[in-house]
């Protein structure tokens, strides 16, 4: 690691001799003496974690994994053990679905106005690409 101040002694500047990789999806840091570092997410902020959107989000997984893993047979069961109607929880669970981009928008408190509750109780098209185009949040592809 390097730091310089700058001439007029107003800004340090930092070097840090490193890469960034992608590996399994997941970046990394690769400092210079090879060294494999993965920076956890930040916590989601109390406020963001009031918010609806991301409440049913946080069910969605949850009630995704308990059936995966076994904990709990069918949706029907599911539905009773939680106390709520079977086919909200089937709703529900299609959060599952959405795009890693819309789901991380939501999260972060930066998805458009179109991504609601109410948006997302309507059948949610099972292309990525497509429920951004639904919701503006189209990727707009750089020519290379």
């Amino acid at each position: 690691m390097d730091m310089t101040l700058s001439q007029d002694g107003t800004t340090l500047h930092i070097h840090i001799p490193m890469r960034l990789r992608r590996h399994g999806g997941k970046k990394m840091i690769v400092t210079s003496d090879g060294e494999h570092i993965t920076p956890s997410p930040a916590p989601l902020p109390s406020a963001q974690l009031d918010d609806p959107l991301v409440k049913a989000l946080i069910k969605a997984r949850r009630w995704q994994k308990q059936l995966e893993e076994g904990e709990i047979g069918t949706i029907k069961e599911l539905a009773e053990k939680e106390g709520v109607d079977s086919s909200l929880l089937s709703r529900t669970l299609r959060l599952n679905a959405l795009a890693p981009d819309i789901v991380s928008a939501i999260m972060t408190g930066t998805a458009p106005n179109q991504v609601s509750l109410e948006s997302l109780r309507q059948t949610i098209p099972h292309a990525w690409e497509e429920q951004r185009i639904l919701f503006g949040m189209a990727l707009v592809h750089q020519p290379i």
